[in-house]
């Protein structure tokens, strides 16, 4: 049986979320008692995860990945999404997707802005390591998920923060507020 030690997993890139819609969730989430981890390290390079990075995907039952339009350029960003995709596979964690300005097809088939993005990164990249991040993109952005457009998200994480409680059995009540 695999211990778990966080309740939700963010996976984001700081650039684009961070100090906007992925902080306002990790306050939320914590707010209702569930436990995240969520790695605030900016001045992280290259593309070699750590041991306790990974050992902290797996120990998440939940991983809540935003995709926004600069994730698909850090080999960090994409490395981890393939080690919660595999999570998702072999021990069923949950996958819950956010699109942050950013359509669900595009980090599908890797267009528009996001595409560009991944692009650059293409480039400069091991092709094994290419399809395995296709692989990932493709597999996340066909789940359900949020789509977060012109910076409103106020109902989504709310919505959000609502089904992170029921998975979790915390059973709280999450107060939404419809505007």
């Amino acid at each position: 049986m695999q211990t778990r030690r966080y309740e939700v997993f963010l996976s984001f890139r700081g650039e684009d979320t961070r100090a906007s819609f992925t902080s306002h969730l990790y306050a939320s989430l914590q707010n209702n008692g569930i436990i995240v981890f969520k790695d605030d390290d900016s001045l992280q390079r290259g593309d070699h995860i750590s041991t306790s990075l990974l050992e902290a995907i797996e120990q998440s039952k939940i991983a809540v990945i935003v995709f926004s339009k600069n994730y698909s350029d850090s080999g960090w960003c994409l490395n981890e999404l393939v080690k919660i995709i595999e999570c998702h596979r072999t021990i069923g964690q949950t996958l819950l997707p956010v699109f942050y300005d950013v359509d669900p097809s595009e980090v599908r088939h890797q267009t528009g802005e996001f595409g560009k993005a991944f692009s650059l990164l293409s480039r400069i990249s091991k092709k094994k390591d290419i399809l395995k991040w296709r692989d990932a993109l493709r597999e996340a952005a066909s789940l359900a998920g949020f789509v977060v457009l012109n910076s409103r998200f106020q109902n989504v994480y709310q919505s959000l923060v609502g089904l992170v409680v029921i998975d979790t059995g915390l059973g709280r009540d999450v107060i939404t507020d419809h505007r």
